[in-house]
């Protein structure tokens, strides 16, 4: 027996394969044979003609009815409890006190959670409430668990979390959405929309998607909140040296009365330049920009920083640092000719013709001590600029060459320290022989000779301490290996190639090589103590490089082997190595120290990777070495001479493909410099880098409250906003659940019944019987 009780739905089902056109026939059907059958009894009595009229509808209806299949659908079902997403907020901005007050943002969120408790159990019958925590990503976690949550996250992706949950709860109901926070947003929303300002079309799309009420908490009002903060640092991440560069410095103030305030630019802890902001109590943001010209390349380590003010809420904001790698755009050289000569074209051409090379070239074509036939006005020749180029100009260049050039006439004496001092700070020196150079060109116990790789002899006034016999150089063990003199990888046929060059014209004499210094190529049969002559010289002085040839005749390299039907290749080569080598290239370094990321947080993972190649670039496989990495505090000056700290030295062996994978990390914030160390054939082999090790602080760049945000985002969804501590649970309405789950179905087919057949049959009989009566066939 079918017992109701035991469902609490019911709903009536047609389950005949009828459409709607064939019910509608049939319904016209039916009408016709009513409208027929009320003329054809039009000659009976009103009562008559009714009661046949409805005897006949009805058994009409009671076939349809029965053609439809008409069934019962019983069923017990239970509703099905939707999903409330508790969003707390952990970023490191909730870490902070609220305004006036003692208390923290997160022990506000943290209050408020337990004060939804009772909330959450009084309506558990129809909703799940998911408790998670925001910041960097969304997370599930438990009520009990978001109650002791740090606030620690770097992020504050309120919009990347809100987008999360339709696919969180894909195929559930979303019944609501609770969200506790300060109101800062590091994703699209709070990026897009700017404190003041409406949502966006954008933002409130975001907002529909959820199809559920988002009801606000807020943590702080931004009221009251006193802060001074460089929101944002905009730069390249390069920059070219001796070329201009701009950066510009988002500001933003909170609280702090009108005043000018410096905004200082350093670089490694010196002052490069200030700009001051005038503070206007209407207006918060600020921009300013800093224009400079980059002089040394490599990393450099910048900060932009503005003045701590009392009672400011947050001092970490008040600084940023970022590392800018300063490359070169092209190679910009100095060539500076006493005479023209073969030399001196050659080279000039070869310059010339590499499109990465910026050449400005000087030559002397008169001096003081020429006669002058026509007067000075009429001349087309201008005068030297001696003070521009060794003064003013020095730094923009990467490689000065004096070819054949004395300095005396020129009254350059004066200069020379100058220059001096610009290759030991990372510039590069070249000096060529002939009649005007080296001992002849009185270069003997000046600063130059200082510089250069070869001891000079003592020399006169005017004297000139040359030989002009031919010879060819001879490559000494250090030159077998030397990228400059290295024209074949291969050893001998290296050495072949340099017994096959043209040979030489002359030379300067020089005593030696100098301290410090590298003899690649030696004179055949001049000597000095014993020793053979230098011909071919480098020498590394502080951070600059050095090079000195003896001969003025190395364009018969190039020339001379063309007559014999060669190339030019062993010259260019020659040249070209010895610039790539006097700027310091870094692709021609044999060991490489490689870190993937400039700027890393502390006690976080820092990849970096050494290489080692051979003399012949190919991978050096299970080479030792060492990884020297010391410290410097960011607030050290560049020109203090307190050297970095030493902190570790770790060991390392190459695999087959020469590279050596370093895992570090760094506790304390500062600069840490590591120096690769490998020992090579000819001495020691290194390369260094740097890493910016500061904490990440760029969630705490804009650290008030955003309470209108938070209000705008519970209107466009119709939920409730309030301001923490004040809070009525009552407010936070949900939607009701739409999902049921069904326990228990019966359908219980009512056409299919003896009863109904019975009566339609019953129908039939009486108005047959009726109609026999009242004398109707």
């Amino acid at each position: 027996m079918l017992e109701l009780s035991n469902y609490n739905t019911r709903d009536l089902l047609w389950l005949g394969d009828w459409s709607l056109g064939w019910v509608i026939a049939l319904g016209l059907l039916g009408l016709s044979v009513l409208l027929f059958s009320a003329y054809d009894l039009r000659d009976m009595r009103l009562h008559r003609r009714l009661t046949l009229l409805g005897l006949r509808a009805s058994v009409f209806s009671l076939a349809v009815i029965m053609l439809l299949e008409p069934a019962l659908d019983l069923k017990q079902v239970s509703r099905v409890k939707n999903h409330v997403a508790v969003l707390v907020d952990t970023s490191q901005t909730m870490s902070l006190n609220v305004a006036g007050e003692k208390q923290r943002r997160i022990d506000r969120a943290r209050k408020a959670l337990e004060d939804l408790r009772p909330t959450f159990e009084a309506h558990h019958e129809d909703h799940h409430f998911d408790i998670f925590t925001y910041g960097d990503t969304l997370t599930p976690t438990t009520l009990e668990a978001a109650l002791t949550t740090e606030a620690d996250a770097t992020q504050a992706d309120l919009s990347a979390a809100l987008q999360a949950l339709p696919d969180h709860y894909r195929g559930k109901d979303l019944g609501g959405v609770i969200v506790l926070s300060d109101g800062i947003d590091t994703g699209a929303i709070g990026r897009r929309v700017r404190r003041g300002e409406d949502l966006d079309d954008a933002s409130k799309e975001i907002l529909s998607s959820l199809r559920a009420p988002v009801h606000t908490l807020a943590a702080d009002a931004d009221a009251g909140m006193r802060d001074a903060a460089i929101s944002r640092v905009r730069h390249d991440d390069f920059a070219f040296v001796h070329n201009s560069i701009t950066v510009e410095v988002d500001l933003f103030f909170s609280g702090i009365e009108p005043q000018p305030v410096p905004v200082t630019l350093r670089r490694d802890g010196e002052i490069l330049q200030s700009q001051s902001v005038q503070i206007d109590p209407e207006e918060r943001r600020y921009t300013v920009q800093f224009e400079f010209v980059p002089r040394q390349i490599g990393k450099e380590v910048y900060t932009v920083e503005v003045p701590h003010f009392e009672d400011e809420a947050l001092l970490e904001n008040n600084t940023e640092h970022f590392v800018l790698r300063v490359i070169r755009d092209k190679v910009r050289v100095l060539q500076v000719v006493g005479r023209p000569s073969w030399d001196q074209r050659f080279l000039r051409q070869l310059l010339k013709r590499n499109p990465n090379v910026d050449l400005i070239s000087f030559f002397i074509l008169r001096t003081d001590d020429t006669p002058q036939l026509v007067p000075r006005d009429e001349m087309s020749l201008i005068p030297f600029p001696t003070d521009e180029l060794f003064n003013s100009e020095l730094g923009s260049f990467d490689l000065v060459i004096f070819q054949n050039f004395n300095f005396g006439p020129y009254n350059m004496a004066r200069y020379l320290p100058a220059i001096a001092d610009y290759v030991r700070q990372g510039g590069a020196f070249a000096m060529l022989g002939g009649d005007l150079s080296f001992a002849s060109g009185g270069y003997a116990r000046t600063p130059i000779e200082s510089l250069l790789p070869v001891e000079l002899p003592p020399a006169g006034p005017g004297q000139t301490i040359t030989h002009s016999e031919h010879f060819s150089p001879h490559l000494t063990e250090a030159g077998d290996r030397h990228p400059i003199t290295q024209l074949a990888f291969d050893p001998a046929q290296n050495r072949e190639l340099w017994e096959a060059l043209p040979q030489l014209q002359g030379t300067n004499i020089v005593t030696g090589p100098s301290e410090g210094a590298t003899v690649l190529a030696t004179h055949p049969t001049l000597t000095y103590g014993g020793q053979p002559m230098p011909v071919i010289a480098v020498a590394e002085r502080g951070e600059g490089r050095v090079l000195a040839v003896t001969s003025d005749s190395t364009w018969r390299w190039g020339f001379e082997h063309l007559a014999d039907g060669g190339t030019p290749r062993e010259y260019q080569m020659f040249w070209n190595s010895a610039i790539r080598w006097l700027i310091q290239d870094p692709e021609l370094k044999l060991v490489r120290l490689d870190v993937h990321a400039d700027i890393a947080a502390p006690n976080t993972p820092i990849d970096a990777t050494a290489r080692v190649f051979n003399s012949d670039y190919s991978p050096a496989a299970n080479a030792s070495g060492k990884v020297h990495v010391s410290h410097r505090p960011l607030e050290q000056r560049s020109d203090d001479t307190t050297p970095p700290q030493p902190t570790r030295t770790l060991d390392f062996q190459t695999d087959a493909s020469g590279e050596h994978a370093l895992d570090l990390s760094f506790e304390e914030p500062g600069i840490y410099h590591m120096e690769v160390e490998v020992e090579g054939a000819g001495g020691a082999l290194r390369d260094e880098n740097l890493v910016l090790v500061t904490p990440n602080v760029a969630q705490l760049r804009d650290i008030v409250p955003r309470n209108a945000l938070l209000e705008r985002i519970a209107e466009h969804t119709e939920g409730h906003h309030t301001l923490l501590p004040e809070l009525n649970p009552t407010r936070l309405d949900f939607n009701p659940p739409r999902f049921v789950e069904i326990h228990q179905r019966r359908v219980v087919q009512l056409w299919d019944s003896a009863l109904l057949f019975l009566i339609v049959l019953g129908l039939l009989a009486a108005e047959w019987s009726l109609r026999r009566r009242w004398g109707r066939l």
